[in-house]
């Protein structure tokens, strides 16, 4: 016995009865007639094998073919699916059938369709195995972001470091008072430098800049690298008052107007500066608000060549 799940469809006069004696090696097979019958099986318990001649009466064996491909698709599973019957040369090079049959014979001998249906079930089994395999190191990899607070390019903190310091910030000025300020500088012409060059060369652009930021900062402000060619800095201020362009102009010319040294040699940058600070005078400031409106202005600061300062007032 073949522990082997197999769906074979029939139609009215069935061309495939001459397998039923075989059919009976695979302990989990399963006779379906017609093709709205055999989905309903389908969609309940996927099969690895499912065996259908070229008509099951109300479906063509390719557009059944073609259902169970959805349903595949919907249960993450992958099915092979064989067909039976005397079809055409021209009609196998058609594209409904690359996309949707795995294996086309026009024999009636039980032994040969026995050892296709073997060899679809190890191939299904291979594709599934991997499927699942690749889901659990996605799993894994996610989670392992999720726990990772360091960007390994620049030694920065990475995006969920920052969502993690504009938080605490924003509890520290609830409590003392002052100001929390975001403060996000884009790299613009990051891509078009990893285009031009590659990988390598946009990655020293990214360093050397950050390496920049860090000397223009003070000692207690926070810089991270956010997401690709963008910094955030999360500062606390006395006063919402000293959140202005010409608190941190020295900042922003400091990082814009200096070329930096790369392996392709000095690269000139497109740097936006845009800033959202806020009090807790009404409540706590909502840290994806004030993301959201920080990066949003980062466009008009390339534009303008001038910093972006959006201030959030109680209401």
């Amino acid at each position: 016995m073949f522990d082997l799940p197999v769906v074979v469809v029939k139609g009215e006069d069935s061309s495939i009865d001459f397998f039923d004696d075989n059919l009976m090696k695979f302990s989990k097979n399963r006779v379906c007639f017609g093709a709205v019958n055999a989905l309903q099986v389908l969609e309940d318990s996927p099969a690895r094998v499912v065996i259908t001649e070229m008509n099951v009466g109300d479906m063509t064996g390719v557009e059944l073919a073609e259902a169970i491909r959805d349903i595949d698709e919907e249960l993450q599973h992958f099915t092979y699916i064989i067909l039976i019957g005397a079809i055409h040369h021209e009609q196998v090079q058609q594209d409904q059938f690359h996309q949707s049959i795995d294996a086309v014979t026009g024999t009636k001998r039980p032994d040969v369709l026995e050892h296709l249906t073997l060899a679809g079930g190890r191939i299904s089994k291979s594709i599934n195995d991997l499927r699942r395999s690749n889901a659990a190191l996605e799993n894994l990899c996610t989670d392992l972001r999720k726990g990772q607070l360091l960007d390994p390019l620049t030694g920065l903190g990475n995006r969920e470091y920052a969502d993690l310091s504009l938080r605490d910030t924003i509890r520290q000025i609830e409590s003392r008072g002052g100001a929390v300020c975001l403060v996000m500088i884009s790299l613009h012409n990051y891509e078009e430098v990893k285009q031009t060059y590659d990988t390598s060369v946009a990655g020293d652009l990214v360093v050397s800049v950050s390496e920049q930021i860090q000397g223009l900062v003070r000692p207690l402000d926070v810089v991270t690298y956010f997401s690709q060619g963008l910094f955030a800095l999360i500062l606390m201020q006395p006063s919402i008052e000293q959140c202005t362009a010409d608190c941190y102009k020295r900042i922003f010319d400091g990082v814009r107007l200096k070329s930096y040294t790369t392996k392709a040699g000095f690269q000139p940058v497109s740097i936006g500066m845009s800033l959202c600070a806020a009090t807790a005078d009404a409540g706590p400031p909502n840290p994806e608000k004030m993301i959201k409106i920080a990066t949003g202005g980062l466009d008009d600061s390339v534009r303008t060549e001038s910093i972006i300062i959006h201030h959030i007032k109680p209401e």
